[in-house]
């Protein structure tokens, strides 16, 4: 009864008894007729009719009966395999044979009592039964990581990893995050023996540089059993599908475990994105030559601004600005005072212009050039400028009242500032640094000025602008109104050397007014400017109509070819508003593409470049690491089964007292009434007693 529940409080069972005893007494108790034929059958009926009114009541209490069931869940063992390049490339194909052979002769003993869960990996993951995957690296953690989080609500018995221990993506498996109490048994797979090689191990360099700058490139050389070698590592440069050696280094190789870092000076005399290949020479009897070369990408680019500091006179400014600027080397400075022989400004990219203008010096010609041709400015206010002729040269701020006296005025950061950020150390301690000097007078900014910092006058905060910018039809200007620079230099270096704060908002400035805006109708991109060979080539493009709304309503077409003139031709797929295209997986080189499309009667076109550099790291190291595949087996409570002994894993595995099914319970419950059969028995007890009343002439 305890496995039976009713809606109802349990008291009424007594009520729904005594009404059952009720009804069938009233019955048949003074019912003489019966009694008259026989006088064993008014008992009968009476618990006939007891029996079918007890059960239609008690199914009116809406009875639920409740089951207990108990389920099994087998242990799950997971085998991960690993398919990289390096086990085909030091593993016999008869030993891989015979391990898949092993290893299916030890589902079919599992499977009984365990699920069995097969995943391949290399640099990725795939479970068995889907696409191969990509084996050009070997990321040992990610398996182990994946089994970890996807199964740990799940009764994981143990892991079986066959692999050659060799990694070269991802971290140390040792250290992997793996959260799981399952044994591993790993199955040791190439070969241990160090081989004779050599490889060119790393090769470290910046991926930009810029035009006539002088970069390096280094290059760490290994080599195994090679002592008494001699050979040369060659530095080239690729263009147009010739090589340039650049220059050669001889080695020496003098022990059996070689490693040494050689240096290439070179100078950046090339735009554009240019290969260089690093070769060291075959030497006799070396396992494998794949590992004897290496090819890096570095983009050579003119893209150095020029920048013409204009002053009045000599300044503290003037030094501390050129010190900025020369901090950056996407910046190059020249300074000329007002009073030198006039500069072609066209050749400069922005203008500074400190204590200008001023009455002493007409500048006239350079604010009419560098609004004609948009060229950035950034004023810098001092004692010397002439307000009124300053108010006419920028529309960012306007200075009313100016006269030859000046305030000293502390920076008050304006905190709805958008146009770029600042970091929070900046924000903090900017309105701790020293006064500027401010000519005296009423500030107003210009209706879209953007305003960063504003003036805090001795301990009175005001609105007047101290730092603010306005692009005034695509020609960008910024104004600081006071002049002190060097003051905060100076206190940088004494109470915050860590902290070069004007360096941060000179700098920031100088980017937010050069940049100029993509007024390109149509525009092409590819998402990487390096891929590696086995990444697909994304490009996307994009379509502004004359309202400047992207539109992708005509198709577009994308041309992509290679160093050596070959084209490929694609047309690009819609998505929501813009273009989009997976190109798939190109070779090695040099790759421009160009994006066409016609749209309202006009031919547009975008070009771009990338390169795809290729991927031999499964051929840098052939040594299988059986050491870390022991180490990574006894610390996650397995231990290591050799391939010939895989005959015994089967055993290890179900002799294990830590893998066991796990049995659940769970209750189940249904109304009583659910059961059609109770309804046919008290259907069949009411037409018995009715057959006997009816047969011993009881109607």
């Amino acid at each position: 009864m305890d496995n039976i529940n009713i809606a109802y409080p349990g008291h009424y069972l007594i009520y729904v008894i005594i009404i059952a005893i009720a009804f069938a007494l009233g019955l048949y108790f003074r019912d003489q007729r019966i009694k008259e034929n026989k006088n064993w059958l008014p008992p009968i009926l009476w618990m006939l009719r007891f029996l079918s009114v007890l059960g239609i009541l008690l199914l009116l209490l809406a009875p639920i009966i409740k089951n207990f069931i108990t389920e099994t869940q087998k242990p799950l063992i997971v085998i991960a395999e690993d398919k990289s390049q390096s086990i085909t490339l030091s593993t016999p194909s008869e030993t891989l044979e015979a391990v898949d052979n092993n290893l299916e002769a030890l589902k079919s003993n599992l499977e009984e009592n365990f699920d069995i869960v097969n995943i391949n990996f290399s640099d990725d993951l795939a479970f068995a039964d889907s696409d191969s995957i990509d084996n050009q690296t070997s990321n040992l953690s990610k398996p182990l990581e994946f089994i970890s989080e996807s199964y740990q609500d799940q009764n994981l018995g143990a892991i079986i990893y066959a692999t050659d221990g060799i990694y070269n993506e991802g971290k140390n498996p040792l250290y992997s995050n793996i959260k799981t109490s399952a044994p591993l048994y790993t199955i040791p797979l190439g070969d241990t023996t160090v081989r004779r090689d050599i490889i060119v191990k790393n090769v470290l360099h910046n991926r930009i540089v810029y035009l006539n700058d002088r970069f390096s490139i280094e290059v760490d050389v290994q080599a195994y059993n090679s002592a008494g070698a001699k050979t040369d590592l060659s530095l080239y440069r690729s263009s147009n599908g010739q090589r340039q050696k650049i220059n050669t280094q001889p080695i020496s190789i003098d022990k059996n475990n070689f490693f040494k870092t050689f240096n290439f000076e070179l100078d950046a005399d090339q735009v554009g994105n240019n290969k260089y290949e690093v070769i060291v020479n075959n030497i006799p009897n070396e396992i494998s030559t794949a590992n004897n070369r290496r090819s890096v990408y570095i983009e050579t680019l003119d893209a150095r601004q020029k920048i013409l500091l204009l002053a009045a006179n000599t300044h503290p400014d003037i030094k501390a600005i050129k010190q900025i600027i020369d901090s950056n080397k996407n910046y190059e400075i020249e300074i000329k005072k007002a009073g030198d022989p006039a500069t072609n400004i066209a050749g400069f990219d922005i203008i500074i212009l400190h204590n200008l203008p001023n009455q002493k010096f007409d500048i006239s010609n350079y604010l009419s050039d560098a609004k004609r041709l948009k060229k950035p400015l950034f004023f810098i206010v001092g004692a010397a400028t002439n307000i009124s002729q300053f108010n006419s040269a920028q529309n960012v701020i306007n200075i009313t009242g100016g006269n030859q006296s000046m305030n000293d005025v502390t920076a008050l950061l304006k905190n709805s500032f958008t146009l770029f950020t600042l970091s929070d150390d900046f924000k903090s301690t900017i309105g701790k640094l020293v006064p500027l000097k401010v000519p005296f007078g009423e500030f107003k900014p210009n209706a879209t000025s953007k305003i960063l910092l504003e003036q805090k006058i001795g301990n009175v905060e005001t609105a007047f602008p101290l730092l603010a910018y306005n692009d005034d039809n695509s020609h960008k200007q910024a104004v600081l109104s006071g002049e002190g620079l060097w003051r905060w230099r100076l206190m940088e270096f004494t109470d915050y050397p860590e902290q070069p704060f004007t360096k941060e908002i000179f700098l920031k400035t100088l980017q937010y007014i050069s940049q100029k805006e993509d007024k390109r109708q149509f525009r092409a991109f590819a998402n990487k400017n390096v891929y590696k060979e086995n990444e697909n080539i994304l490009l996307d493009a994009q379509l502004y109509n004359e309202n400047y709304e992207m539109v992708n309503i005509p198709e577009a077409f994308i041309n992509i070819t290679n160093s050596e003139g070959e084209k490929f031709e694609y047309t690009f797929s819609k998505n929501n508003n813009y273009y989009f295209i997976d190109a798939g997986r190109f070779p090695e080189g040099n790759y421009n593409f160009t994006a066409t499309t016609n749209f309202n009667g006009k031919n547009l076109s975008a070009s771009g470049r990338f390169n795809v550099q290729s991927i031999i790291k499964e051929q840098y190291d052939l040594t299988a690491k059986h050491d870390l595949l022991f180490e990574l087996s006894e610390k996650m409570g397995g231990q290591m089964v050799y391939p010939q002994d895989l005959g015994n894993l089967a055993t290890l595995i179900n002799n294990n007292d830590q893998i066991k099914p796990i049995l659940y319970q769970k209750a189940q419950s249904k109304s009583l009434l659910d059961y059609k059969w109770l309804m046919a028995i008290i259907l069949l007890l009411l037409a018995l007693e009715w057959f006997l009343r009816r047969y011993f002439g009881g109607y």
